[in-house]
């Protein structure tokens, strides 16, 4: 059965507990890491991901503490070995970043040493975009309501036909209720309490997207600094009637 692990789960302003949000897909072959924070290959190592089995990295916005960890990862990927093709998938305006942070460090000079080719995936700024399709996994887009271009995510896995989506940093707004429809786990940023900051959604609106949606499980992510976590799930559960989590760096669901 498939898999998402949390790999971090923190705010752009988190606290020692928590990395930032980012998290992987898991299948029995493949992984597609979504967002790059941190230091993934260790935290990829620490869930037992196999790193040769990550094929695609997909960047929902260009927001730092979305895309920081793109160049080490990079970097440590070659380091680890990797020769084959790593495909990196984002709206127009996030690639244009992570070429700019890449340019910086000069990364053209590492494929005269033999570094393994990158492939660049523009996703279309439109709602329900089929995205990526693998032998285990189908993923489509929406855009969200945020300070820059983003988009939200859902995962379907072919063997259980079961998916999960992930809202990505934004504000309450139909596509990302749509995109969600029937998810089984809707991972939902939830900033805030119970009012929302421009571009961002409380663990109150979240409840609230996750009942519009219809979704079965709400796992809560994108957490301020010391995070109460009983009061951000009761929060949750004043809008919606399904299972809450309150996410936790490391932590595994199947799907």
């Amino acid at each position: 059965m498939a898999q998402i692990i949390l790999l971090g789960t923190g705010a752009a302003l988190s606290d020692e507990t928590r990395e930032h949000t980012y998290l992987v897909a898991k299948g029995k072959q493949s992984a597609i890491l979504i967002d790059c924070a941190g230091s993934p290959v260790q935290r990829l190592i620490k869930a037992d991901v196999a790193l040769d089995r990550v094929d695609h990295l997909l960047l929902t916005h260009h927001h730092p503490d979305h895309i920081y960890g793109v160049s080490v990862f990079l970097l440590d990927l070659w380091l680890a070995g990797r020769k084959k093709v790593l495909h990196i998938h984002g709206l127009a305006e996030t690639l244009r970043a992570v070429r700019a942070m890449m340019r910086a460090f000069e990364w053209r000079r590492w494929f005269k040493f033999g570094f393994f080719p990158v492939e660049f995936h523009r996703i279309p700024p439109r709602p329900r975009a089929a995205l990526i399709t693998t032998p285990e996994f189908s993923i489509s887009t929406a855009p969200t309501m945020h300070l820059l271009p983003t988009v939200a995510v859902r995962v379907t896995s072919h063997t259980s036909k079961k998916s999960i989506t992930y809202s990505s940093d934004t504000q309450v707004c139909a596509p990302v209720v749509n995109l969600a429809r029937g998810s089984d786990i809707l991972f939902h940023e939830a900033t805030t309490l119970n009012t929302s900051n421009h571009g961002h959604t409380s663990a109150r609106q979240a409840g609230a997207q996750a009942q519009r949606a219809d979704a079965r499980k709400l796992v809560l992510v994108h957490l301020p600094p010391h995070c109460d976590t009983k009061k951000w799930r009761a929060a949750a559960q004043k809008t919606f009637r399904g299972q809450i989590v309150v996410g936790k760096d490391l932590a595994r669901f199947e799907f």
